[in-house]
């Protein structure tokens, strides 16, 4: 296993459990983003979860609606598309609902 890999199972073991008004859990924890389809990827900080979808910081912008897949700690890579973006922050809505608490307990 990578450090990287370490990282994130001790950033998701130990994240931060507020739950927002939305019912997303706000967690800080590392990710691997990469477009769908491409092998490469970065490293992104993800903010908040939810069944749904999640908010992370990415290092460079990504064009509203492309194709993802985000490495989540406890569920592996997950598809999704970036909904939304401002700044560094993004926001992914996932293709199926999966259960935060897979990422959270992990």
């Amino acid at each position: 296993m990578s450090g990287r890999d370490d990282d994130i199972r001790a950033l998701g073991s130990q994240p931060d459990k507020r739950r927002d008004l939305r019912g997303r859990d706000e967690v800080t924890m590392f990710a691997r983003l990469r477009l769908a389809g491409q092998a490469d990827g970065f490293d992104v900080s993800v903010r908040n979860v939810s069944g749904g979808g999640l908010m992370a910081e990415l290092p460079h912008p990504l064009a509203p609606d492309s194709a993802v897949e985000i490495e989540l700690a406890g569920l592996g890579w997950v598809t999704g598309r970036i909904a939304w973006q401002i700044d560094r922050r993004a926001g992914i809505a996932f293709d199926e609902l999966i259960d935060p608490a897979a990422i959270i307990h992990h």
